[in-house]
């Protein structure tokens, strides 16, 4: 700051300019948007599902130096409409079953933008009593709904690989006080990646993680996992957590949750449950079958950017003895004596990560009253209809062999041709397949993923939107077919 110049010249310098539009111009423009996503939303079904561009294409639709002068609303609006929102894939298209789909509802689209447009800090008590309250009655429902006690508390963070990673943060202090030296943690080989990058940022290295084996329905081996932790008791080493899958990823599938808590708590483990592409199954009363034990977790991730249909980024971390959480995260510096608060007036800043965090909770909050949990548990009960439908529909395909049956929305299943090389056959199926989901997800039309069970790459079929169709499954097996007859055609099998 220039110490020579004087009040009299700064009160000359000094104006009113802000970046307020005029209030008609700004009315203008949110109608201008809130048009834009009706018409996308009733379009959807009939629209392709997205595009891929390369870096090359993209810096030239896009890239351009720091702008000095502004242009009308209206003007960057269109540019982004067509340079932007048709170069990327759409997750809540009624065709995209790949992955975990995520197709927010429009109540909650929104309440995220009431929550943008009032910039509320929900960090603190003092600065956000109200919608800190609603969040702590949607952890409450959360918590009922998976039968977790009282004791309870949780927040919601941006999505389940910040879930867990604050659950095992929790952990790691609870059990271990923060000492990682000699620990194990146990996960099945089917744990989703962001569990080995949370235990990473941790100071768990890869050689402190086990790798437990599963069944032939790719649920966690029990008595694998007793062994193991047998096995490092007795080397003198300090287990200290299993992470159980609830709605694996890659199949859908539920660990023997009752049963790992069973050992957890014989050994004194903290026992967390992945439950973030899955736990809102619970709703449902064959969702809460599957998710037997899950009650008895220590923690437990959440999405409800997923199953119960909010926009990004909505995960959710809840811990059963809820002031662990409060001990591992609280700090109290010197400015921020102001907002500090009894227990009861909760700062969601001492339960997690970020000290700055925005009002998550409106979007769920608005849903689930508006829509009301009844409707919620039609449209899972029907998309796990529609994953059985589509099972069945696929396995009287020629072409199709399923791998896994749906659990929790999701099955895999490869395309067999009617005739296979005579050697390297499980090579060949893998190119194969391979070289089918590429043309699907070129084709726009229709998005599956792939993943690797053992040494098969299947192709994976994740029914979670609320949108989806008998038709959309029909539509998505006669091009499964079509587009696999060409794959079929241009990859040489060997010994042909």
């Amino acid at each position: 700051m220039d110490s020579n110049i004087t009040l009299d010249q700064l009160e000359t310098r000094i104006d009113d300019t802000s970046l307020d539009l005029e209030p008609e111009m700004m009315r203008r423009a949110g109608y201008q948007v809130v048009d834009w996503i009706v018409a996308r939303l009733q379009n959807l079904r009939a629209s392709p599902l997205g595009r891929e561009l390369d870096r090359e294409q993209t810096e030239a639709l896009l890239r351009e130096p720091l702008p000095e002068e502004g242009r009308a609303f209206e003007a960057v609006f269109a540019e982004y409409t067509q340079k932007v929102a048709p170069n990327a894939f759409s997750l809540d298209h009624p065709r995209f079953f790949a992955f975990i789909p995520s197709a927010p509802n429009f109540v909650s689209i929104l309440a995220d933008a009431l929550v943008a447009g009032s910039n509320v800090f929900a960090g603190t008590w003092v600065e956000s009593s109200g919608p800190s309250q609603v969040e702590l009655v949607v952890m409450d429902w959360f918590k009922g709904m998976l039968g977790l006690p009282d004791t309870a508390a949780g927040l919601l963070v941006s999505g389940g690989s910040v879930a867990s990673l604050t659950a095992l943060a929790v952990a790691r202090r609870a059990v271990l006080n923060d000492e990682t030296r000699d620990a194990r943690v146990y996960l099945s080989n089917q744990t989703h990646a962001s569990i080995d990058r949370g235990l990473r940022i941790l100071g768990i290295s890869a050689a402190q993680m086990r790798r437990i084996p599963t069944d032939a329905n790719f649920r966690m081996d029990t008595g694998e996992l007793e062994r193991e932790i047998q096995r490092d008791l007795e080397a003198g080493l300090r287990p200290f957590a299993v992470v159980a899958n609830a709605g694996a990823t890659n199949t859908g599938a539920v660990d023997p949750l009752a049963s790992i808590a069973q050992i957890a708590r014989a050994y004194s483990l903290w026992f967390h449950a992945d439950a973030a592409s899955g736990g809102f199954a619970a709703l449902t009363e064959r969702g809460r079958r599957s998710l037997s034990g899950i009650e008895q977790a220590d923690s437990v991730a959440l999405d409800p950017h997923k199953w119960l249909y909010c926009p990004f980024e909505a995960g959710c971390v809840l811990v059963r003895n809820g002031g662990l959480m409060r001990e591992t995260f609280r700090i109290m510096p010197e400015y921020m004596v102001d907002v500090a608060r009894q227990e009861r007036e909760v700062n969601f800043c001492d339960y997690g990560l970020q000290l700055t965090r925005s009002f998550r909770a409106l979007k769920v909050w608005m849903a689930l009253k508006t829509y009301g949990a009844r409707r919620f548990r039609q449209i899972i009960d029907r998309c796990l209809d529609l994953a059985e439908y589509a099972a069945r529909l696929f396995e009287r395909s020629p072409r199709i062999e399923l791998v896994t049956r749906p659990q929790l929305g999701i099955f895999t299943f490869r395309y067999v041709p009617e005739r296979l090389p005579a050697t390297d056959t499980q090579a060949y199926l893998n190119r194969l397949n391979e070289k089918l989901v590429a043309k699907i997800t070129a084709s726009g039309r229709l998005m599956l993923s792939s993943t690797r069970l053992g040494l098969q790459t299947v192709l994976r079929l994740c029914v979670l939107n609320h949108r989806t169709r008998k038709e959309d499954v029909k539509e998505a097996l006669s091009l499964i077919e079509q587009l696999g007859r060409e794959a079929e055609a241009s990859l040489v099998a060997p010994g042909t």
